[in-house]
């Protein structure tokens, strides 16, 4: 089902999976962080790197807020989902709402060499 999900659309999906006798759970995560499983950055760690080092991270959103959950904690939010038969609908995924300048003042700590804007 998540092929379907991705590939028609959530709204179709949304509406397909009962008629056809299907449970659909529907995970919405905010910004994943976390470890990588392979040796190269996936396309959102390369977005929000490229955000970050050109200075346009505060314009990105509205705000300058971002909401962020752990790659893991999405992984566990599939499993309980998948475990608990009453689960349906959509779910939000979030850990954490932070502004951009929290994010900076975060990343500058975890990696002091580095050269982030502002």
């Amino acid at each position: 089902m998540v092929y379907c999900f991705k590939n028609i659309g959530g709204g179709s999906c949304i509406q397909i999976c009962p008629r056809n006798g299907i449970d659909l759970v529907v995970m919405n995560p905010g910004l994943v962080i976390g470890p990588l499983l392979h040796p190269t950055l996936n396309e959102t760690s390369k977005c929000f790197l490229t955000l970050i080092s050109q200075g346009k991270y505060s314009n990105a959103t509205p705000g300058g807020n971002f909401i962020y959950v752990d790659v893991r904690d999405v992984a566990n939010a599939h499993i309980l989902a998948f475990e608990n038969s009453l689960a349906n609908g959509r779910y939000c995924v979030v850990a954490q709402v932070l502004n951009c300048s929290q994010v900076l003042q975060i990343l500058r700590q975890l990696y002091p060499t580095a050269n982030f804007p502002i």
